[in-house]
């Protein structure tokens, strides 16, 4: 029951559909969620994955619509909401997961470090994180390279500054290490992750056992995924995912039209950008009409286009069709760290760090 509840929540947090049952106070949780377009995002990466992925998600999802026909004690929260849990699609396990990562990168730092500057002043901010410039991991595309110039980050800073003036609106990462049989008393590897989320009720993960004749595995589930994409092991290997906290959110700030706030520039030309419309139901209140507006490199999370200015949000997560999911079931079967690591290469987000060991 806790579980159902969370998958709820989560689907609706990623869909933007609190305000439905929360009313008023989720508005504005709902019109931040409805930008980042996650909806849009799960069901073109649901048509873009293989069929036996596709399969794995029509049959979680079948699993999670047997429960909810037949059982005889939903959790209490939706008869408090006088509600009825909706038919669980197989795209919303891939809205749950990214939901769940999307608010777990370096946007928000970004967004903070933006505000500080147009409050303190480049000079001050420029005191308030001194160290590490630079030292974030990058992703980069295959074969090219990467140079830092850290010498001047305040005249950066000042640069910065310029740039979002008319919006006018610590590191963290997790732990996991693994050492070989050749180090430890029993000769046997050890394996350890700490994954540093925030303690939810209910919680995210869940300790379970699934076998079948394909596959034997124990570990923790991730609430609406199928598999253990983070931490389990089967009879030979096991595995350990934690959070790399690399960069691989950007902000673009995007210049547009006062008088056809539909079109933006880029390289001395006005673009048109997509729009669309929206509409947020809200419990016991009106509704909310939003305007979507999506520039090339992303959705606009901030700012207003009507006003001349808004920020882009771009995301590996999203900037293509995300196929990551492909990983999950092979993951399960694999049987040494060499197929270990080899059912993990087409793995797209989080940025993660993966650790493994097996019995050889």
């Amino acid at each position: 029951q806790d579980r159902l509840w969370q998958m709820e929540c989560d689907r609706r947090k990623a869909y933007g559909r609190w305000a439905e049952y929360l009313g008023v106070d989720a508005v504005e949780q709902d019109t931040m969620m409805r930008r980042f377009q996650i909806l849009k995002s799960v069901t073109k990466d649901y048509c873009a994955t293989d069929s036996n992925t596709r399969a794995m998600l029509d049959a979680y999802s079948k699993g999670v619509n047997a429960f909810i026909q037949k059982t005889r004690a939903l959790p209490i929260e939706y008869s408090i909401l006088g509600k009825q849990p909706e038919v669980w699609q197989p795209w919303d396990s891939l809205a749950v997961f990214k939901v769940r990562h999307i608010l777990m990168g370096v946007f928000e730092s970004k967004l903070w470090r933006m505000r500080l500057v147009n409050a303190l002043g480049p000079e001050p901010a420029g005191k308030t994180f001194l160290g590490n410039h630079g030292a974030q991991l990058v992703i980069l595309p295959p074969g090219s390279t990467h140079k830092v110039d850290i010498s001047d980050a305040l005249e950066e800073l000042r640069r910065g500054a310029e740039a979002i003036n008319p919006l006018r609106e610590t590191e963290s990462g997790s732990n996991n290490w693994v050492l070989d049989g050749s180090r430890t008393a029993s000769g046997k590897p050890l394996l350890a992750g700490d994954p540093h989320r925030a303690l939810d009720v209910p919680n995210v993960y869940y300790q379970c056992h699934v076998t079948c004749p394909e596959f034997d595995v124990v570990g923790l589930s991730f609430a609406g995924c199928p598999g253990f994409p983070h931490f389990g092991h089967n009879a030979t290997v096991a595995w350990c995912i934690t959070h790399a906290m690399a960069d691989y959110q950007d902000l673009y700030l995007e210049r547009f039209n006062k008088e056809n706030p539909t079109k933006y520039e880029f390289e001395d030309e006005w673009k048109q950008a997509e729009v669309s419309e929206e509409t947020i139901n809200v419990r016991d209140g009106n509704d909310i009409h939003l305007t979507i507006t999506t520039t090339q490199h992303g959705p606009v999370i901030s700012g207003d286009p009507a006003k001349g200015y808004g920020l882009a949000f771009r995301y590996t997560g999203t900037e293509e069709n995300n196929t990551g999911f492909s990983c999950i079931f092979p993951m399960l079967k694999a049987e040494n760290v060499h197929e270990l690591d080899s059912s993990m290469r087409n793995w797209v987000d989080p940025c993660n760090n993966l650790l493994c060991a097996d019995v050889f």
